[in-house]
């Protein structure tokens, strides 16, 4: 089990669902899931959590895995994650609570023990086949932080990255609630004066996230009137080198030839080929930097001058569905 290539990915509004978890239990879901890979339907088969991976990841005694496992597990069934949907019709918030699993159990022996479980039906939906909305946290970085509220306040700030995307040479800022950071901690009624939350919790969690992750994270409290309502972040990304967003290439001036003739197919060929490149180097900056649609619909064109149907089929179809979006 290479850690660098693991990872937890969660539709946003299970990302900030609120549930409250103590450190066994958060280190148990995360490993958990840590298997599921979210494009595909959930299987059939059982996921199988081993004492000694969870002594080797975390760093846990190796005489208390065992039950730490156990006992992470068995008090996680009993703890839902509560989610809120709005209701398009009456415009009013449902509050819905979840189970993580809908089976769970131990299998005990001297070489093989292991937790087994089954994630809920109803939280599914928001593990598996996603296609929008989701964040992907990178598990050896969460596997290094040791509070439960770090993981929670990592994977939140990470989930801004996914949404506004790379930046170069920018910060990416998020600005939190303090009431809606307690809330979905599981920390209602706790650190309310805000010097107790800023010595106890704040800052103890940044401390970590800065020395253990791939984000450097700076904040600063935001206030209405004498009294901090909410916090401001702002953290630059470590984990990649710095890259620039690719320049859109000059092609080929159109040669003066007949329509068909193989000299105007070779310069549609050489078109091709020199945006192709560009779209991919701009999906390899950023999965969400497209092409502009002026330039597929050239694509398109040059597809169509070569004969290739079917490709020209495929930039068509992309170029009315973003027409769409654009419009809605």
């Amino acid at each position: 089990m290479e850690l660098n290539k693991l990872t937890v990915v969660q539709g946003n509004d299970l990302l900030e669902g609120a549930y409250s978890v103590t450190l066994d239990e958060m280190r148990l879901l995360n490993l958990a899931l840590a298997q599921i890979d979210s494009r595909k339907p959930q299987p059939d088969t059982l996921y199988r959590l081993f004492p000694q991976d969870y002594q080797r990841i975390y760093g846990v005694n190796p005489t208390s895995s065992h039950r730490q496992l156990r006992e992470a597990a068995e008090s996680l069934m009993k703890k839902p994650v509560t989610i809120y949907k709005p209701d398009v019709k009456t415009g009013k918030v449902r509050t819905v609570q979840l189970s993580w699993f809908s089976r769970l159990e131990y299998v005990s022996s001297d070489d093989h023990s292991a937790v087994v479980l089954r994630f809920g039906q109803d939280v599914a939906p928001y593990l598996y086949e996603l296609k929008e909305s989701f964040t992907k946290l990178n598990f050896a970085n969460i596997a290094k932080l040791d509070t439960p509220f770090s993981v929670r306040l990592y994977g939140w700030l990470i989930k801004a990255k996914n949404l506004y995307g790379r930046r170069s040479g920018k910060a990416i800022e998020v600005t939190l609630d303090l009431n809606w950071m307690r809330e979905k901690a599981g920390l209602a009624g706790k650190y309310e004066d805000y010097r107790d939350f800023r010595q106890k919790l704040l800052e103890p969690t940044i401390n970590r996230i800065n020395a253990n992750t791939d984000i450097s994270v700076v904040w600063e409290p935001v206030k209405q009137g004498r009294t901090v309502m909410s916090i401001k972040f702002a953290y630059v990304d470590e984990s990649t080198p710095e890259a620039s967003k690719p320049l859109r290439p000059r092609l080929p001036r159109r040669p003066r030839a007949v329509a068909g003739s193989a000299l105007e197919g070779e310069w549609a060929r050489r078109c091709i080929a020199i945006f192709e490149e560009y779209r991919d180097k701009l999906s390899a900056y950023d999965v969400d930097e497209k092409a502009t649609l002026p330039d597929l619909r050239k694509l398109s064109g040059w597809y169509k001058m070569i004969g290739e149907k079917n490709k020209q089929k495929e930039i068509l179809s992309e170029v009315s569905a973003r027409s769409k979006k654009a419009v809605a």
